[in-house]
């Protein structure tokens, strides 16, 4: 007679057929190589593509302008003295008998010819507006605030 109980356990099945097995990181890691060479591949781009090399010459001139202005509003000379031609001295270069912050409305009509342009330049002062056009020349691959 047979002694009624708990059933016998069964003996150890081995791996479950449905679970991971050596066979299956494969895909997986190289997903996770093509993912890395990508990554590598844009950062690499970025870092060693030249400034600016992706903006057109308006783009660039209207930089000059918009960076001019906000040094200008932040009273930071060295920053002015950069963005300006060595040959125009401070006391003559645009916004020089400002006093207080310019509000920068436009910077259009920009016409480029070689490494010379001028642009229309819109500013704002205690209510008033104001449009000059600025002369900016490049130099050393910068555009510069220049008179020519």
């Amino acid at each position: 007679m047979a002694k009624r109980g708990a059933p016998e356990p069964d003996p150890d099945p081995g791996p479950d057929p449905d679970g991971p097995t050596s066979s299956s990181t494969g895909p997986f890691l190289g997903a996770l190589a093509v993912l890395v060479v990508l990554v590598l591949v844009v950062f690499g781009a970025q870092m060693f593509s030249p400034p600016g090399a992706d903006l057109t010459e308006d783009e660039m001139v209207r930089r000059a302008v918009t960076d001019y202005v906000s040094a200008h509003n932040e009273n930071d000379g060295p920053i002015l003295d950069r963005l300006r031609c060595s040959e125009l001295s401070p006391d003559d270069a645009p916004l020089a008998d400002v006093e207080g912050r310019v509000e920068l409305q436009a910077a259009q009509n920009i016409s480029v010819d070689g490494d010379r342009a001028t642009v229309d330049v819109r500013t704002g002062l205690d209510g008033q507006t104001q449009t000059e056009t600025w002369q900016v020349v490049r130099i050393d691959d910068v555009w510069r605030i220049c008179r020519f």
